[in-house]
């Protein structure tokens, strides 16, 4: 049984293009970077999208957060005239003004808040998903020859709680828009309550007790590490996960056992495989969504596959 619920939405090209006439002639009248214009940004773009979506796609935005949905995809959005791919993770920003106010302009209709964290990307809002030589061997979204396999972002960081600084906690969704991936790379999604059933009740047991240490990704710059926690953990509306196969480590024989047990039931799980073209939105919920990446061989870099990664709460 597959309980991963995904909405996924396509704009016709008449929406797209009205999109892009009104959101690129209003970025284009000042240089806009989202590390200092968010707020801007976020409104230009929520003003075009509020006014051109049809109405059962701004429906589906606004209460994304409330139906129960893992994740949304909104395909066929604006798509520019965009620069080779900065592999290297960092590039201009105001050549992208427009991609980043659809995709700020999305968040704000979701009603949630984006935001940067200090201790990763150099502290920036959006991060270049794309193949840095430099993070060659690395299982980060900045890899390619390595597997990434399933995981949640900064799972060593504690869940969030509603009205709190969203920088101490795990980001609650992850949103991604496309910007290239002539490789056709899947970004593969995994509900947590659809691993539940694969492992037994006394394997679920250990998994929800102080039994394990998880440290940071490799993205991160700070080597922190959330020491005597759990796997899983009960929210209001369900099971939460924290996991990266990485840096998670049991601390005695029992929680060794099971943490195997879950590594093998991941293997088998359910999934949903996405692959973001150009103008493609995704967002899925980081406490219920698992999600991982094949290793892959990209194109030359100039035209490597590029997504723009930002976190909100």
């Amino acid at each position: 049984m597959n309980l991963l619920r995904v909405a996924v939405l396509t704009l016709d090209g008449g929406t797209r293009d009205l999109l892009d006439k009104e959101i690129g002639e209003r970025v284009s009248a000042s240089a806009l970077d989202p590390d200092t214009d968010e707020a801007i940004l976020a409104h230009i773009g929520a003003h075009a999208l509020s006014r051109y979506l049809p109405g059962e796609v701004l429906h589906a935005l606004q209460t994304f957060t409330h139906t129960g949905r893992h994740a949304l995809v909104l395909r066929n959005l604006p798509a520019g005239d965009y620069p080779p791919t900065p592999v290297t993770g960092f590039g201009q920003e105001t050549p992208l003004a427009e991609t980043n106010a659809v995709q700020l302009g999305l968040i704000q209709l979701l009603g949630i808040t984006p935001f940067a964290v200090d201790y990763e990307n150099g502290g920036r809002l959006i991060r270049n998903v794309v193949p840095n030589p430099s993070a060659a061997g690395t299982t980060s979204s900045w890899g390619a020859d390595s597997e990434f396999f399933w995981h949640t972002d900064n799972p060593h960081l504690p869940f969030g709680e509603p009205g709190s600084d969203p920088r101490l906690s795990m980001p609650r969704y992850l949103t991604f828009y496309g910007i290239r991936n002539e490789e056709a790379v899947p970004t593969e999604i995994a509900a947590v309550e659809d691993a539940l059933p694969l492992v037994d009740d006394a394997t679920r047991r250990v998994l929800r007790s102080p039994a394990y240490d998880i440290g940071a990704p490799a993205s991160n710059d700070a080597e922190a590490v959330y020491g005597n926690t759990v796997i899983l953990d009960q929210g209001p509306d369900g099971t939460l996960v924290r996991f990266d196969r990485g840096t998670t480590r049991a601390r005695d024989a029992v929680a060794a056992s099971a943490l195997q047990a879950w590594i093998g039931a991941l293997a088998r799980v359910p999934r949903r495989e996405l692959v973001l073209g150009a103008g493609d939105f995704l967002i899925f919920d980081n406490y219920r969504v698992l999600h991982r990446r094949s290793r892959f061989t990209p194109a030359p870099a100039a035209t490597a596959r590029w997504l723009r990664r930002c976190y909100a709460s």
